[in-house]
């Protein structure tokens, strides 16, 4: 059986991008660069005002989410030249989950810390009928 991101990485041009399907197909690789990178220029996250990271960004699992999300719309800001609305529209509302004292970083200072009580939310299916 072949790897769909084997497939995937081959099919597409720079930066992921795939001009016939306009999707943007990347690697955790590349992520783990952005990623890195991005974190690497920040100015706005200071923890005198109540903002985390974490080292280990990896191991946050809506982090991951969220900064996958991020990079994908990067990307195609980058392809179309809408970095201003990146940062507007994506980054900002990411960031404000992402670094605040209730988002996934919220226990970790300067190194990584599992969370001590992870809370999963309960979700029970709609009776028989409901609609909306």
């Amino acid at each position: 059986m072949t790897d769909p991101l084997d497939d995937a990485a081959t099919a597409t041009g720079p930066n992921g991008h795939d001009d016939e399907a306009e999707d943007f197909v990347f690697t955790p690789e590349e992520l783990v660069d952005w990623v890195e990178g991005l974190a690497a220029m920040l100015e706005s996250v200071d923890r005198s005002q109540n903002q985390y990271w974490c080292s280990q960004w990896w191991n946050h699992p809506e982090a991951v989410d969220r900064l996958r999300g991020l990079y994908e719309q990067w990307l195609e800001a980058q392809a179309s030249g809408g970095m201003s609305s990146w940062w507007i529209d994506h980054f900002d509302r990411h960031a404000t989950v992402l670094f605040s004292k209730r988002g996934p970083f919220g226990e970790c200072g300067t190194t990584h810390v599992d969370k001590t009580a992870r809370r999963f939310l309960a979700a029970e299916q709609p009776p028989i009928g409901w609609y909306w």
